[in-house]
């Protein structure tokens, strides 16, 4: 099975080199490796440029700034394989990831999109957690769908199949930062089927560059606004924009405006505590996480505990 794999990268001097390398050192061998230097300002672009030269196997497309999701629907666009793996510039694959992900798919045929398990790392290198998603299996994805829960997963570990995100309009350039979620939902929408493979095929990086307190409260808010269209879509309801969604929230009575603020602030906090945990600043961990287990107990509790089992893994 040949099979083709598209790397967006901006701004990504630090890091892309080692993900080139990785991909580059895959035990399967036979793919095709598509990098999208999405406006970069840095070395970036010289970079891939340089792999390229080495390796025909290695393909670069530059463009002016763009955003993640047009630049993904290019590289699928370009791409010459049915199945396409996603990866990020910042990220490692492991050696055996394509030739596993492909033996996931061979003994499931039914599936349009496959995930896996990841480690995360720091900036240096170094494991600080474990992936842990459930969505083992299609019970556990039914579930959340019948539930009208959104389906996440890692993005940068996904396999898919082309012809079956290109036939929904590909990834929608309106979800900035939840392009991946909005798309896996409106896949399931359409009868695709997705599972997560339950091994660490992926080293997904957390570092400074997105460590940002703004950031991750931005994201949380898209996240409800991904959920609220996907709500209106499966009562035949139209979508509303970005802007219309924020005016909406303002019209919501206090009470349901602070207990979303409470959650998505103890996300926020926690997500916090994990670049602390990386960067090793202790000090300022314990207090983050205190902070997070006050504002929403039940969910700092089990992601802590979901993360300390899945240490010994």
């Amino acid at each position: 099975m040949q099979i083709s794999i598209i790397m967006p990268a901006y701004n990504e001097e630090r890091f892309i080199a080692e993900a080139i390398e990785s991909v580059l050192a895959q035990t399967w061998r036979d793919f095709e490796l598509i990098i999208l230097n999405d406006g970069s300002q840095d070395s970036t672009l010289k970079i891939a440029e340089h792999y390229a030269l080495l390796d025909p196997r290695v393909r670069v497309e530059s463009h002016w700034n763009m955003g993640v999701a047009p630049t993904l629907n290019k590289g699928l666009a370009l791409s010459a394989n049915e199945w396409v793996a996603i990866m990020h510039a910042d990220d490692v694959m492991m050696p055996n990831r394509i030739e596993r992900q492909l033996a996931f798919l061979a003994a499931h045929p039914e599936l349009d999109v496959a995930s896996s398990w990841v480690k995360h790392i720091n900036s240096k290198g170094r494991i600080i957690a474990k992936d842990n998603s459930r969505l083992l299996t299609p019970n556990a994805i039914q579930e959340l769908y019948l539930a009208n829960e959104l389906v996440g997963f890692s993005h940068p570990a996904t396999i898919l199949r082309k012809k079956a995100v290109l036939d929904i309009g590909g990834y929608r350039p309106q979800f900035r930062v939840n392009e991946d979620v909005d798309l896996w939902n409106r896949l399931l929408e359409h009868g695709c089927q997705i599972l997560v493979q339950p091994e660490f095929l992926l080293k997904y990086r957390l570092h400074g560059g997105s460590a940002s307190i703004a950031r991750t409260r931005f994201i949380r808010r898209q996240v409800r606004w991904v959920k609220h269209c996907m709500l209106h879509r499966r009562s035949g309801r139209p979508e509303l924009s970005w802007q219309e969604y924020c005016c909406y929230r303002q019209t919501l009575p206090w009470y349901k405006r602070g207990n979303a603020w409470r959650k998505d602030t103890a996300k926020v906090f926690y997500k916090a505590a994990t670049f602390q945990f990386a960067e090793h600043k202790y000090y300022l961990l314990v207090p983050t996480v205190i902070l997070a287990a006050i504002l929403q107990p039940c969910y700092t509790i089990r992601q802590v505990a979901s993360k300390l089992l899945l240490s010994h893994l």
